[in-house]
């Protein structure tokens, strides 16, 4: 009885290690994380469904990427993001700002535009029409892009560059 169940376990085993059967219980490698403060002016409004009468000076995000190894493409991205007016004197927000999140799939592609050869990173939410993009500068670094694909100028407070978060905070 007990060659029985070793004999299955046995040869699924060697199908995993062949690479032709992928447990369901694979746990995702760290998923990457990407911060950012940038300006809350017209485009990311739009991007992120802010409405246009609140007062709002800066959103800080937060970009986690997760990929799926079991079909070797990208899967998912959770962004949480708070706007709202800054609180002189610190990092912060009046009345702590608001803070939401969206989620969705992202794919990667060819940048066919002004910087050939960078990859551009799609957020694809569930819950939105607008896709967010994303210039890959490195693997180090994400850059916001408008909807006709150019890069986002900041100001002299806040950049739309995402940095990657160290693994170990």
């Amino acid at each position: 009885m007990k060659k029985s169940v070793w004999l299955p376990l046995f040869l699924l085993a060697g199908l995993v290690a062949a690479g032709w059967v992928m447990p369901e219980n694979v746990v995702s490698p760290e998923p990457e994380i990407f911060v950012a403060a940038t300006p809350c002016d017209a485009v990311p409004r739009h991007l992120l469904d802010i409405p246009g009468h609140l007062d709002c000076e800066m959103i800080k995000w937060r970009l986690t990427l997760r990929r799926d190894p079991r079909n070797l493409g990208r899967d998912d991205f959770k962004l949480q993001y708070t706007y709202g007016m800054t609180k002189p004197g610190t990092q912060g927000f009046m009345d702590d700002g608001f803070s939401k999140e969206i989620s969705g799939k992202w794919v990667i592609s060819k940048n066919p535009g002004k910087t050939p050869g960078r990859q551009i990173l799609t957020l694809l939410p569930v819950a939105s029409q607008s896709t967010i993009t994303l210039l890959q500068m490195s693997d180090r670094m994400l850059h916001l892009m408008d909807m006709q694909g150019n890069l986002m100028i900041g100001n002299a407070g806040f950049s739309y560059t995402f940095n990657k978060q160290s693994s170990n905070l």
